[in-house]
């Protein structure tokens, strides 16, 4: 028992999240949940990849990077909750801080050794999309931009500017104050009064003019444009179609929502919206008021088709010895 007792406590080890002896504490206020006033034709509850884009689950950890004000390399890097934790291992001295969430799934985090290059983005999916859909889609809006994954919510909290005390010089809790919200966009679409519904078994929607990533640190947008993919919900009922999106932004220039629909006998097709005047809209809703499936009978190219040809006779000689 002894032995046991012993070879338990090696084991141990302080963590620094949870390390009460400091007395220099990050204190972070996240902001959960999103300004976006969706139609009341969009069942969020129904939908849950939908509403936790709406209403943000909290990140179990973040990362707190403190960058030297002239240099703007990172110095130390520590470990915080959703709601802060305890500064250890940075220096005394004045800092740059910038705090990020991880653990996301789509959205990754890269060069956060340098404050101005640290930046968040997605993969290039463009080879997992149907060839028949980029290529109507490329034809509907002269678009031969790159596809990416639609990016997850990333929170992140910027300070400028902020005094680290030595350890030893302070006695009582000094505490460091930071909001933090999403650094993505987030806007729900909805088609309404679709001709030809009956037609449709499945819908994505491809957006146009958006940002391949983004710099955590000023949020600015690199100018290389590409096109998001993102799911989209056939309402039977009502007769239309309806979707949330994350974005890291608009990069300018036309945006086009292409509506990429299949159709119940297996047919790919583009129906490209123009919705630049929609994104302007302060509340990210997109409305279409209309849109127009037309009759496309059966597709000799479209769907799973498979052909079986007869067999020709084949002959082997199997020498017996």
């Amino acid at each position: 028992m002894v032995l046991v007792g012993l070879l338990a406590v090696g084991s141990c080890r302080r963590v620094p999240l949870y390390d009460s002896s400091s007395h220099i504490v990050l204190e972070l206020q996240l902001k959960l949940n999103q300004d976006l006033t969706v139609s009341d034709t969009v069942d969020l509850n129904s939908y849950p990849q939908y509403y936790e884009k709406v209403h943000l689950k909290s990140p179990e950890r973040l990362a707190a990077c403190f960058y030297d004000v002239n240099t703007h390399q990172m110095v130390a890097k520590e470990y915080v909750g959703p709601t802060g934790g305890y500064i250890t291992s940075v220096p005394s001295g004045t800092y740059d801080i910038l705090v990020y969430e991880l653990g996301t799934i789509v959205t990754q985090v890269d060069n956060n050794d340098m404050r101005g290059q640290i930046k968040a983005r997605t993969d290039d999916i463009t080879q997992s999309v149907s060839t028949r859909f980029l290529s109507k889609a490329s034809k509907a809006d002269n678009n031969t931009d790159l596809v990416i994954s639609e990016p997850d919510h990333l929170m992140v909290a910027r300070l400028s500017g902020v005094f680290i005390p030595d350890h030893a010089d302070i006695d009582d809790t000094y505490v460091i104050h930071a909001d933090g919200q999403s650094s993505v966009e987030t806007y729900s679409f909805i088609v309404r009064n679709v001709k030809g519904f009956e037609q449709v078994r499945s819908v994505q929607a491809l957006v146009t003019g958006q940002a391949q990533s983004k710099f955590l640190w000023d949020g600015h947008n690199p100018t290389a444009s590409v096109n998001l993919l993102t799911s989209a919900v056939i309402d039977k009922g009502l007769k239309c179609f309806y979707g949330v999106y994350n974005t890291f932004g608009q990069i300018g220039g036309k945006v086009y929502l292409n509506f990429l629909v299949t159709t119940i006998n297996g047919n790919e097709e583009v129906f490209p919206v123009d919705v630049t005047d929609e994104i302007d809209n302060p509340d990210n809703v997109i409305v279409v008021d209309s849109l127009v499936i037309p009759p496309m009978g059966d597709s000799p190219h479209g769907g799973y088709d498979p052909k079986v040809t007869d067999w020709d006779d084949e002959v082997i000689d199997v020498p017996i010895q």
